[in-house]
């Protein structure tokens, strides 16, 4: 369970990195309204913002002892298996569109 927190906090500041970089090229636009609205306010808050997660999963993980129920895990695994398809959909417009 740890390993899945882990996971999502490395896949998600992996993320931040991509969609950051195909924004600021404009290569790609933010199809979620509050991280657009964050984004358009500040790129800086935009990468407070998808960093404080990273940190919070981290620090859930350090931290906080984690009952595994069977909710949780179905839960963390779905959130993993749809974190990485949305970082193969972004690394793929942002290289699609760069090469």
């Amino acid at each position: 369970m740890k390993t899945a927190f882990i996971y999502l906090a490395a896949v998600n500041a992996l993320d931040m990195l991509i969609t950051l970089a195909g924004l600021e090229l404009g290569l790609i636009k933010e199809a979620n309204p509050l991280m657009r609205g964050i984004y358009e306010y500040s790129p800086v808050a935009f990468i407070g913002v998808k960093l404080m997660f990273s940190i919070i999963l981290l620090s859930m993980v350090m931290v906080l002892p984690l009952k595994t129920t069977k909710v949780l895990k179905g839960v963390t695994y779905t959130a993993c298996l749809l974190y990485t398809a949305v970082l193969f959909m972004h690394s793929a417009w942002v290289l699609q569109v760069t090469f």
